[in-house]
């Protein structure tokens, strides 16, 4: 059994009983951090459980006994949750993509299968993008304030975005290259941090590395990044017509 200190707070939506029951055995026995807080088996009632209770993971069988759960997508005021599809169907494979599904399993299912589903989840949960957090952290990058708050490993190191040189992928972490020559590994994916300094004058080299314009000392054939600390950045292809743009941009 999975022990945890953190309560993941859980809500079912399924219309068939023995499957509610099944799921329900396996999230009991085998999770400890799960805390089922509630279920549903139609549409309007999945609405208003989600809006009440703000769920962190929700499974959600896709044909309920009043129409499809995508549906209930719709009319939800709280979005920070993760979706685990577990249907009988394997035709709405893409929609659930659409909609942000963190995985999809389809019925009949093995215990194992589940339990690997939902221990990925327990292992990545912090990593995961939060959409109320880059909204909070979107905002404050979006004020006058030009400094935010890095976390890294156990604590939020303040930082001035102006002081970045380049942010370079590490996996599902980025290292932070600071003109202080400073270095800190960010418990967030490089993805996550484009959307945020993208529009602050950053540019995408390839897709590991964005590099702060400010610190560009030269270009080289169109092709390299020279930085001020002598870094030599090679653009990939698919970015060269946006460092042309920039080039055009900065002369």
């Amino acid at each position: 059994m999975i022990k945890s200190n953190s309560k993941i707070n859980t809500i079912i939506i399924e219309d068939n009983i023995e499957s509610q029951e099944y799921l329900t055995s396996i999230l009991q026995s085998q999770f400890s951090n799960i805390d089922i807080i509630g279920y549903a088996d139609n549409v309007i009632d999945s609405i208003s459980i989600i809006n009440t209770e703000k769920p962190e993971l929700i499974f959600m069988d896709i044909e309920l006994i009043d129409g499809y759960s995508f549906e209930i997508f719709k009319h939800l005021k709280h979005h920070d949750f993760e979706v685990i599809f577990v249907t009988a169907f394997d035709n709405y494979m893409s929609k659930a993509i659409d909609h942000y599904a963190f995985s999809y399993i389809i019925k009949p299912y093995e215990k194992d299968r589940m339990i690997k589903v939902i221990n990925r989840y327990i292992h990545l949960k912090e990593r995961l993008f939060s959409e109320h957090k880059f909204q909070l952290l979107s905002s404050f990058l979006s004020s006058k304030s030009s400094r935010f708050l890095l976390h890294v490993g156990n604590e939020h190191v303040s930082i001035n975005i102006n002081d970045i040189i380049k942010c370079e992928a590490e996996g599902n972490y980025t290292y932070f290259y600071l003109a202080d020559h400073k270095k800190y590994l960010a418990s967030n994916s490089l993805k996550y941090y484009e959307e945020l300094l993208i529009d602050k004058g950053f540019f995408k080299a390839h897709r590991s590395v964005l590099i702060n314009i400010e610190y560009i000392a030269s270009i080289y054939k169109k092709e390299t990044i020279i930085l001020t600390n002598n870094d030599k950045i090679n653009v990939s292809v698919r970015n060269k017509s946006n460092l042309t743009d920039l080039i055009n941009q900065l002369s």
